[in-house]
């Protein structure tokens, strides 16, 4: 029963698992955006899996294959919270893979390295919900881009 007591005591106060699941479009000039991000924490750190889509606006003719910009990242960054705002900050690695205009005015697939920035400013309109805006960089050999997103975002609320 010793055992059991300190073990119970040894624990960190809030062991819980924090996740939240981010949803946004955004426009700038003629190219629309949409990312779709789910983010978690392992102990004291926060990560981020995404994935964001830039494209000139076309809802019917274009497969993810062939659209202007694909980015999937994978982020670790830091979260701050209080009662009725969230604010977190992420940045990593990306994968990018799309089509790019060549002199001859084809199209011509790529694919590339890059480094993904994300900043979520967000009003806590409940706990498990909330709307806000993203802001959004990345840097890579291809085209560097950046872009702000109107976000929906789902969570624990912890």
């Amino acid at each position: 029963m010793l055992y059991s007591t300190s073990l119970i005591q040894a624990q960190e106060s809030d062991s819980s698992y924090k996740y939240w699941m981010t949803f946004g479009l955004g426009s700038i000039d003629d190219n629309i955006s949409g990312n779709l991000s789910y983010s978690f924490s392992v102990g004291e750190n926060f990560y981020k899996v995404g994935w964001l889509i830039q494209d000139k606006f076309n809802p019917i003719g274009s497969s993810f294959e062939t659209v202007d910009f694909n980015s999937i990242d994978f982020s670790i960054g830091k979260r701050f919270e209080s009662e009725w705002w969230q604010a977190a900050f992420f940045a990593g690695p990306s994968f990018l893979f799309g089509e790019k205009k060549v002199p001859s005015g084809d199209r011509e697939r790529y694919n590339t390295i890059g480094v993904q920035t994300d900043i979520q400013l967000l009003l806590r309109l409940a706990d498990e919900i909330g709307i806000g805006v993203g802001l959004w960089g990345n840097a890579n050999f291809e085209k560097g881009r950046a872009g702000i997103n109107v976000n929906i975002t789902l969570g624990n609320g912890k």
